[in-house]
């Protein structure tokens, strides 16, 4: 996805709203919010709201926030450990890494294992307990101070090529237009359509947007996760280089004006969104109205792993440091960890580590992150140290 930062001039605010309904206020998956859920590809639940938690994770983030400041480099927080997306001004607008000791805020981890959240997972998973958990990921979403930022319009399934998910570092997204010819677009579709409805029925897991401030940084088009896209939104959704590669397309959208029918979702401290991935979403952030919302769940072991590792996706690559298992505040979350990380192995270049601002960090002389190697050779050899050069 795009991330377009512009200075801030007029102040940018939603059209329209989607707010918590009391009617859906029963905890839980109750048959209420999972018909909304399968209806309109999002629900608003407010089963965090009051919990001792959230000022304690508020004020977390806040210093995460504040720490990973591009001007801070290093000195308060080694987010090398991490993985912070950040803006072209180097302002932080996604935060990972949140349970690594290195950005010495334990209260993270803490609640992704507490019995308070373990409890919601249970009640919406069908019960399903620690035992049968495998670790996966959180992040902190964050609003750059400066700039307004806004990402481009998406859906977190892969509805091109042969469907399957891609790594951040290498950015393919299919083999060329024949990738996105309408033909296979259909295949694809009726795939995702089909595990939308497995997903909702099984729920092997659970993924929120939990809000530990005020939040109305997250757009979305109600229903756009169950039918066909339209002209406007293949428009809005086909790369540039796709269409510049010769894909049929309509040319519809001037890349500003709201998309019809999108709302942004409002949540007060402690609400939380859960949503599927295949509706048409963005974020969109000012800098005078704050961010400070956690991506946060669990998902049920899949069982034993025969296969082999495949290289750790760069956003997720610092949690196969040993240092963020040892730091697990339960054993059962440690045999989570274990569970994903035999399926995982770290990639042998910088880009399958770091991001563009630590990668330049490194270039410029500093050995951080894995501090290996990799790292001590591209250090020592700057700006020749080449894209994708490995040790070998």
């Amino acid at each position: 996805m795009d991330t377009n930062q512009s200075p801030a001039t007029e102040t940018y605010r939603a059209a329209a709203f989607a707010d918590f309904k009391p009617e859906l206020a029963a905890p839980g998956a109750t048959p209420e919010r999972l018909a909304h859920l399968k209806e309109h590809g999002f629900v608003i639940i407010n089963d965090f709201v009051d919990n001792p938690w959230m000022p304690i994770l508020r004020e977390a983030g806040r210093r995460v926030t504040k720490a990973c400041a591009p001007q801070n480099g290093y000195s308060e927080i080694d987010c090398s450990k991490g993985y912070v997306h950040r803006t072209g001004e180097e302002q932080p607008w996604a935060i990972r890494g949140l349970i690594h000791p290195a950005f010495g805020e334990p209260s993270f981890a803490q609640f992704h294992g507490s019995s308070d959240f373990l409890d919601f997972v249970a009640s919406w998973c069908h019960g399903l307990q620690p035992e049968d958990l495998a670790m996966g990921n959180m992040l902190l979403w964050a609003n750059p101070r400066t700039h307004e930022n806004k990402l481009g319009w998406h859906r977190d399934v892969t509805w091109w090529g042969t469907g399957k998910s891609y790594f951040a570092q290498r950015e393919v997204r299919g083999e060329g237009p024949e990738a996105y010819s309408e033909e296979v677009e259909r295949i694809r579709w009726k795939e995702i359509r089909e595990n939308n409805a497995k997903s909702l029925e099984a729920r092997n897991g659970v993924s929120m947007f939990l809000a530990l401030a005020d939040d109305e940084c997250h757009e979305l088009i109600p229903g756009s996760h169950h039918r066909w896209r339209t002209p406007f939104e293949h428009d809005v959704l086909l790369p540039k280089a796709m269409k510049d590669q010769g894909v049929s397309y309509t040319p519809s959208w001037n890349g500003a004006d709201p998309l019809p029918g999108q709302v942004a979702i409002r949540l007060k401290p402690g609400e939380a969104l859960i949503r599927n991935g295949a509706t048409i979403h963005t974020g969109h952030t000012v800098p005078g109205r704050e961010r400070n919302t956690l991506s946060i769940g669990w998902s049920k072991w899949s069982g034993e792993f025969t296969g082999e590792p495949s290289v750790a996706d760069v956003r997720h690559a610092w949690q196969l440091d040993p240092a963020v298992r040892e730091t697990l505040p339960h054993e059962w979350m440690k045999t989570a960890w274990d569970r994903w990380a035999e399926t995982q192995k770290l990639g042998d270049s910088l880009e399958d580590r770091y991001t563009g601002f630590d990668i330049n960090r490194i270039k410029a002389g500093e050995v951080v992150g894995w501090r290996g190697e990799l790292e001590r050779r591209a250090a020592a050899a700057g700006e020749a140290w080449e894209r994708f050069q490995t040790v070998e």
